[in-house]
Order: C-alpha cells, then sequence, then structure tokens
C-alpha cells in the first residue's frame, strides 16, 4: 500500500498535469486563432489583445460585429435606459460602445476579427459571448469542454440569425447562376476563364474572405470541400472591402453574405442538386437556398447574467427587428406563398392546395426525433404564432421529406412520416392540433446529397398553414 505523503503526492502531480493539459488547450486554441494572416492589401495582420475593462464583451465574427451586434448593443443599452451613448473604434474592426444611467456606466466591447477568434477568446475568458457565422468545431467543443462546457449544447449554443453565402459578380456579367460544382472549379482554379461558363472571354478575378473569417468556413464547407482556394484569390477581412472591389472589376467573382449585397453588384442563383435559387429573404428563411448559413452566439456553461440578458434581448422581437433592419433575415415568423417545383408529386401538391409555407422547416441528423437547438426554439415560435400571430385560426399541415440515400424507397417514405408526426407530436404537447402530414420520401431534394451537409438540408419538415375547411 502506498505511503500517505506518496499519495498526496501522486495527486497534486495529477491534479497539476490536468490543469497544465487545459491550460495547453487554450494556449493552442489561441496561437491557431492569431496565426497571421493575409489582409486585404496581402500584409499580415494580428488580433489585438489589450486588457478589457468592459462589463461584457462580444468577440468573434467579422459579419456580426460589423454592423449587426453594435447595433443591438445600442438598442439594448437605449432599452435599459442607458443614454448618452458614445462608440469609438480604438483599432480596425473593433468597437467600444458606452451609455450612462444617471452616474452609472455601462460599456461594451464588440471585436469582429473573425469567427475562430471567438472560441479562442471564449476559452481564455476574453469573451463572454462568441459571435460566429459557422457552426463551432468538433476540436473546439472539445478543447472548451472542461473549462467552459460544451459549446454545441442547445443552452450553449444559439441561432442569432439566418444568412446566405451569396456568389457575386460584376453587374455587367451576363452570366445568371451557377451550380455548386462551377462554383467550386472557379475558386479552386479549375475554370479560369469566363468562357468556360458560357460568359465573355476574359481571365477569372477571385475574392475571397480570409482564414479567421466564418464566412470563408462556411464557403469552404458547402462549396471547396475538399478542393483548396486558388492561390490567386485575394483575400479580405471586411465584407464591405470585398464587395467594392468585385464592383469595381467586370471580371471578378466573389462571396459575401446577404448583407454584402448591394446595387453595385449582383448575386448569381446557385443551384446544388436541385433547382437554381437566387438568394433571397423567403429561400433563407426556410434554409433551402443551398448556400443558407446560421449565424451564432455561444455561451459559457456558466454566463455573466448581462450576457444571458443581452442573448434574451437578441431574440426577442425588437432584436430580431434589428436583425432584419441589419440585412439578416431574423427568425421572426412569416407567411408566404410558396411556388411549387415543375417536379413536385400530384400528393403533395393535393396537400399544400390553398396553404401558405410558414418561413421555417424543421431539418433533422440522422433518424426521425434528432433535432438541434434552433428546431427546439422554433417550435415555440410557431406554438406563439398561431396562438398569438398571422397563424391564428388556421389549420396546420406538415409535409416530411428523407434524403434519397438515407434508406430504401419504401422506407425513405416511412421515415420522412415518421418524421412529420414526431414534430405533430410536438405541437401537440404545445397546445396545438395538426390537421394533416405527410412524407414524401427522397422527393424534391434542395441539395445534393454528396456531403453531410447536403444530407441535413433534404432531411425536413415543411410547415404550411391554410384556413379552416367548411365541413358539413
Amino acid at each position: 500500500m502506498a505511503h500517505p505523503r506518496l499519495r498526496s503526492l501522486i495527486r497534486s502531480r495529477r491534479s497539476l498535469i490536468a490543469r497544465c493539459s487545459i491550460a495547453l488547450r487554450v494556449l493552442a486554441i489561441l496561437l491557431l486563432s492569431v496565426v497571421l494572416t493575409p489582409d486585404a492589401s496581402g500584409q499580415r495582420a494580428t488580433v489585438p489583445s489589450a486588457p478589457s475593462q468592459a462589463d461584457l464583451r462580444l468577440h468573434g465574427s467579422n459579419t456580426i460585429g460589423e454592423t449587426l451586434a453594435p447595433a443591438l448593443v445600442e438598442a439594448w443599452l437605449a432599452r435599459d435606459g442607458y443614454r448618452d451613448q458614445t462608440r469609438r473604434e480604438p483599432v480596425f474592426e473593433e468597437r467600444v460602445i458606452s451609455g450612462r444611467s444617471g452616474t452609472a456606466v455601462r460599456t461594451v466591447e464588440v471585436k469582429a476579427h473573425g469567427s475562430g477568434t471567438a472560441f479562442a477568446s471564449l476559452l481564455a475568458g476574453q469573451a463572454d459571448i462568441g459571435m460566429s457565422s459557422r457552426p463551432v468545431q468538433t476540436q473546439e467543443v472539445l478543447a472548451g469542454a472542461e473549462v467552459i462546457g460544451r459549446l454545441d449544447e442547445p443552452g450553449q449554443e444559439v441561432v442569432l440569425a439566418l444568412d446566405g453565402l451569396a456568389i457575386i459578380v460584376h453587374p455587367s456579367n451576363p452570366l445568371r447562376g451557377l451550380a455548386t460544382s462551377q462554383v467550386r472549379a472557379v475558386f479552386s482554379g479549375r475554370l479560369r476563364d469566363w468562357a468556360e461558363l458560357g460568359g465573355r472571354p476574359g481571365r477569372i478575378a477571385l475574392h475571397a474572405r480570409d482564414d479567421r473569417s466564418g464566412t470563408w468556413d462556411s464557403f469552404r464547407s458547402m462549396v471547396l470541400g475538399t478542393a483548396s482556394l486558388s492561390p490567386a484569390a485575394r483575400r479580405y477581412e471586411s465584407t464591405v472591402e470585398l464587395a467594392a472591389a468585385v464592383a469595381a472589376d467586370p471580371m471578378a467573382i466573389g462571396f459575401v453574405g446577404l448583407v454584402g449585397v448591394n446595387d453595385r453588384v449582383r448575386a448569381l442563383a446557385v443551384s446544388d442538386g436541385g433547382a437554381a435559387v437566387a438568394p433571397s429573404e423567403r429561400e433563407v428563411s426556410v434554409e433551402d437556398y443551398p448556400l443558407s448559413r446560421r449565424l451564432y452566439l455561444y455561451l459559457p456553461s456558466q454566463p455573466t447574467p448581462l450576457a444571458r440578458e443581452f442573448v434574451d434581448f437578441a431574440l426577442s422581437d425588437e432584436g430580431q427587428a434589428i436583425v432584419a433592419d441589419a440585412g439578416f433575415v431574423s427568425q421572426r415568423l412569416a407567411l408566404h406563398g410558396a411556388p411549387l417545383a415543375e417536379n413536385a408529386p400530384i400528393d403533395y401538391r393535393e396537400l399544400v392546395a390553398g396553404a401558405e409555407r410558414v418561413s421555417l422547416n424543421f431539418r433533422f441528423g440522422s433518424g426521425a426525433g434528432f433535432m438541434d437547438g434552433k428546431a427546439l426554439r422554433d417550435l415555440d415560435r410557431l406554438r406563439e404564432f398561431m396562438l398569438e400571430g398571422a397563424g391564428a385560426g388556421r389549420e396546420i399541415l406538415l409535409a416530411g421529406f428523407a434524403d434519397s440515400g438515407e434508406i430504401g424507397a419504401y422506407l425513405a417514405v416511412r421515415l420522412s412520416e415518421e418524421r412529420a408526426d414526431y414534430i405533430a407530436d410536438q405541437l401537440a404537447l404545445r397546445g396545438l392540433r395538426v390537421a394533416r402530414s405527410r412524407g414524401f420520401g427522397g422527393v424534391l431534394p434542395v441539395a445534393a446529397n454528396d456531403s453531410e451537409f447536403g444530407r441535413e438540408r433534404n432531411r425536413r419538415v415543411e410547415v404550411w398553414l391554410r384556413p379552416p375547411l367548411n365541413r358539413p
């Protein structure tokens, strides 16, 4: 039996090793997040890390942090009675916003140097909220699990808004749409002349976001896959600068979030295993646009009261109105007429005849009942919409779908029916009755089935509402 002093020494060494292991993980992610990457001028840029005295610190995505986060902060401060607000920008992509209420002062720091910095700052205790335009990666979840909890849990991962990656060109470009395979070939450098795409002859000029950007991470995962970005691409930290560069060059092509689309550039329609779809609020709200994405806020497992208060405000009707004003797609539900694809089956047409589509889709992982945090929140949004919003007095119709490669055709129909039934059961728990639900298997895909991203997009349940049918 070990001597008591020896056991004590062993426990101390184990504790030290555990603390060192966590510290090394923090250091590794910090080093990864500040790897020197080229800015718009081709020079190297670093992330400033001066100590902060702010009451609330938001770090991460430039897509969120450039305009949306500051607008939310200012409205939140005003709601809480903080007037005489000031905003200063000590360095590029950093903003400090302060407000005064009597003698009290509240200060919020917004650092927008890319989504990767969100997780590094959370792990290092330098941020209270992480902003990201792509979901947290597995290695980031594992690295922070012992320190800040699992960032992929619904309580820590919050969808702030919806967005779409727009493929933009100069307005004079005659092309109107591309398949994702063509976009991949262009940005990987396999296609270098516009004539190869049916356009006017001329060398294609590539413009891309930098390596720390969540927009870049989204583009890499949704479009490039295993292909590498062409070294000829010019890289940008700022969406605004990238869009301006495309607007100035008839040979240019780039990618931005929806907020980067303006009247000086034109967004192309994109197809990926389905019909070509142009980026629009309607198509992004149901995430059927092939390059739709989610914008996230991440919280540690024990958030500060101010951090939780700010996130709740951002998800409120007032906060989501600001999301829309900033050029993103809010999660406030709406009804719209949805044109049906020419190849839509007759039983699907019969189900949704006379109905309008709700601006959400319930999407699933593998199986019939695996939903993410957004889907769980959307159930409650739909309940409120049916009881107090434009859905009041209407009947609910559900259409379920599977990805065509999931299982055999017959079983795919069964699985899609089970998904629709699962949503019906969840709504019943919230006091809502579904009038009709059907499963349609793997028909009407909205994405290619050659990636997990595409397959998850096809595993969905659509929600339609119609006026009550007159029954004898």
